[in-house]
């Protein structure tokens, strides 16, 4: 009987090939590959201050003056957020609101979102609120 080697053996090795994906558990297949999950859709960034701006005219355009009750009511947006856009209206400097009212740049929309203004507009001093926005423009 002949001596075997060191590289050789006499036992067979089966390769399996299987497909692993993640979704609420870890799924695994030795059939076929699982489809590729949608791709996500582009995020939409929206224009905080225009949406500021129509809000504040609907109210001002009622003609018994409409009360953020049944504004929220009529447009399905919660007081709190009609009681945000109206703040981050009010307390924005005039040009900074001129500029932004017709801005349709995915860039600045993306920087002066509705946190980031809502934060802004809570500073004490029209100065602060000033600088910090002479800060956040991008630099061209």
């Amino acid at each position: 009987m002949p001596a075997l080697d060191g590289f050789r053996t006499t036992e067979a090795i089966l390769l399996l090939r299987f497909y692993k994906s993640r979704k609420k558990g870890t799924l695994l297949s030795l059939i076929k590959p699982f489809e590729a999950p949608p791709a996500r859709p582009k995020r939409i960034y929206q224009n905080i201050i225009y949406e500021g701006l129509k809000l504040q005219s609907f109210i001002e355009s009622s003609p018994t003056r409409i009360t953020w009750a049944r504004a929220s009511q009529e447009l399905q947006i919660s007081d709190s957020k009609i009681a945000h856009l109206l703040k981050i209206v009010n307390a924005m400097p005039p040009d900074f609101v001129e500029t932004m009212r017709s801005c349709s740049d995915e860039a600045k929309l993306k920087i002066f979102n509705k946190r980031r203004l809502l934060r802004i507009s809570r500073l004490q001093t029209d100065k602060e609120r000033r600088n910090e926005i002479e800060r956040l423009l991008p630099k061209t």
